[in-house]
């Protein structure tokens, strides 16, 4: 199915219709996500992910003491229509080694037309963001040059996890650590995305961490040189939509963030969670 075939039915659900397509979209990336990494279908992960909102839209509205349609419960007949299946490697060929990033050439049949096709794949470790929170409702953020675009951005903690980590909240603590010297309690995590699913194969996780401190010195790489920022949790909102923040991933990441004060709260909030 396509996000605006999928928004309709998230609206008959209970989701506002000003938010259904972006949810819409949001539940697809997830849903393909979730079929991948459980080995279930397409349409069985959007069923179930369909399920569990709607049972979350009927909690919140009790919660908030308003009334809600009854949640209608999407039969999985409905999603017959939907025929994109994975296309199936039957060669992949290592090319380059960058020391970041891997370039391979895989080889693949087109299911919907049996044609052969040699499609490139970057492949990256995963990564990982911090959203860190201090006390007093501050987000720890850094300044950093960024070679790609040769400019400045204003980010939060992140970077590239470790060959020996597998644990996305260990790794942000480690990063948060390093690059601000600032340690929280409550990490957890609140969030993935694909970066590039088009030719990337890795995760990049959002963790949160709150009650932040300064507790160390930090610890760069020869090749950084960022500096730490404290930024009222409030402003963000408007950093995001002036372009102030304009990283990707770190827009992703923040949006992670805000969603989820948005659905403890009840409405859009930036208040810590």
């Amino acid at each position: 199915m396509t996000p605006e075939e999928i928004a309709p039915l998230l609206i008959r659900l209970g989701c506002p219709p000003q938010g259904s397509l972006e949810m819409a979209r949001q539940l697809d990336r997830r849903a393909h996500q979730l079929a991948d990494t459980k080995g279930r279908s397409y349409d069985e992960a959007l069923t179930h992910l369909l399920r569990l909102m709607a049972g979350g839209w009927a909690a919140q509205a009790a919660g908030l003491g308003v009334s809600a349609p009854a949640p209608t419960i999407v039969p999985e007949s409905s999603f017959a229509g939907s025929t994109v299946r994975p296309w199936k490697t039957i060669a992949s060929t290592p090319i380059a080694d960058h020391r970041i990033f891997r370039i391979r050439s895989d080889r693949k049949i087109n299911p919907r037309t049996g044609t052969e096709h040699d499609l490139l794949a970057i492949e990256c470790v995963n990564w990982v963001n911090v959203v860190a929170l201090t006390r007093d409702g501050q987000l720890v953020m850094i300044d950093q040059f960024r070679h790609g675009t040769n400019t400045v951005e204003l980010e939060i903690p992140g970077g590239m996890m470790d060959a020996d980590e597998s644990d996305p909240v260990a790794a942000g603590l480690r990063e948060l650590r390093e690059e601000t010297g600032y340690e929280g309690d409550s990490a957890r995590l609140i969030g993935s995305v694909y970066p590039n699913p088009a030719i990337q194969t890795n995760t990049c996780y959002t963790v949160l961490v709150e009650n932040c401190e300064l507790r160390h010195p930090v610890e760069l790489d020869a090749a950084e040189d960022v500096v730490t920022r404290l930024i009222p949790v409030t402003e963000v909102p408007a950093l995001m939509a002036s372009g102030r923040i304009r990283h990707a991933l770190v827009v992703a990441a923040l949006s992670h963030f805000l969603n989820q004060s948005m659905e403890r709260g009840g409405k859009r909030s930036a208040t810590p969670l």
